[in-house]
Parts: structure tokens; C-alpha cells; sequence
């Protein structure tokens, strides 16, 4: 019973106020978060199980698999658009088997890489809708490594991209890692 009454109560916070979740499902013993220090292209690219799945909030709990790739890779850095209806997300592939940025439909179909192999030797990842359509994103086309570390990690810089994956550049150039953009309700990103 108590169990219940938290579970009611957590739910009737106005906050709370949709019915699904959007999560990555990853065993416990295989989480995939690098160091502080390092970003996705210091992560092994394999041995995960995991998948992009929604959680019902309000009903019973059930999950509902979006996407799981055909082989033991990594998924993550989910990022969905503004309008609900695709997502961004962060997977090894490609024709050089680096870190790529792919988008699939919310319904979990139409899987798609959209950053182009320009550069056999980058790893691009961390993607965030922008409300003109284009993607901003995390890359190690910079060819700059973590200083405190020797230079063993690669950095990756903030760059912007069309929706199609055509026209990336870098936007910053910074010694240490950009990660994680995130659009602010203000339009800046953070």
C-alpha cells in the first residue's frame, strides 16, 4: 500500500503531467558513461545491451522498444525534436565504424545515419535539435587531445550541422570537451 500511495503521489505532481518516458534501457554492468575528463570516442563502442525504449508513466509501468541495434553497440545521447516526432541519438557505424550521429522515428522507425563520413578518423556525437531544423553536435574533427591526460583523450568541440548532415563546421575551439548541447527556452544553448 505504501508503495501505491508513493507511486500515486509522485504521479500527481503537476510536473509529471505526460504519459510516456523516453529512456535508454542498459544492463547495469555495462553502463557506458566515460570519465569526466573524456567524451563518447573514449567509450569501448561494444559489448552493451541496451536499447531506446518509452515507459509509461500513468498506467502500468510497460516499456515499449523503439529501437535496439542488430549487434552489442552502444546507443545513447537521445535527443528528441521539438515537435515529438524523430530523435537524434549517438551510435558506433558507419563505413569506418566510428562514433555517428543516426535519427529514427518516434515510432522507432526509419533509422537513418545524418552525419556524413567527411573524415575517416572523427567521431561525431551528442546531437541536439535546433528550432531552424539544423543539428548542433559534438565532434573530434578538431584533432585536439585532454591536455591533464597526455593527450590520450580526444576532445570534441560544439560544431552545427544542415538536418541532412551537409554543411558542418566547428563552432568552438576549446582545449577541453563541449558536451551535451541543449537548447534553452530562451532559444540559447547551453
Amino acid at each position: 500500500e505504501a508503495v501505491a500511495l508513493q507511486r500515486e503521489a509522485l504521479l500527481a505532481n503537476p510536473a509529471i503531467d505526460f504519459e510516456k518516458l523516453l529512456i535508454v534501457r542498459r544492463k547495469a554492468d555495462r553502463i557506458g558513461l566515460p570519465q569526466n575528463w573524456q567524451g563518447n570516442c573514449s567509450l569501448s563502442k561494444t559489448g552493451y545491451d541496451n536499447e531506446i525504449a518509452t515507459l509509461e508513466m500513468k498506467v502500468d509501468g510497460r516499456m515499449e522498444r523503439l529501437y535496439k541495434p542488430e549487434n552489442d553497440v552502444f546507443v545513447g545521447d537521445v535527443d528528441l525534436n521539438f515537435d515529438a516526432d524523430k530523435m537524434l541519438f549517438s551510435m558506433p557505424g558507419g563505413k569506418d565504424n566510428r562514433w555517428q550521429i543516426w535519427e529514427i522515428a518516434a515510432a522507432g522507425g526509419g533509422l537513418r545515419q545524418v552525419t556524413v563520413e567527411d573524415h575517416p578518423d572523427v567521431d561525431n556525437y551528442d546531437a541536439c535539435y535546433l528550432p531552424d531544423g539544423r543539428i548542433v553536435f559534438a565532434s573530434t574533427r578538431c584533432f585536439a587531445g585532454v591536455p591533464c591526460v597526455g593527450g590520450n583523450d580526444s576532445v570534441a568541440n560544439l560544431c552545427i550541422m544542415d538536418a541532412n548532415g551537409r554543411n558542418a563546421r566547428q563552432l568552438c575551439y576549446d582545449q577541453d570537451h563541449n558536451w551535451c548541447p541543449t537548447m534553452l527556452h530562451n532559444g540559447r544553448v547551453l
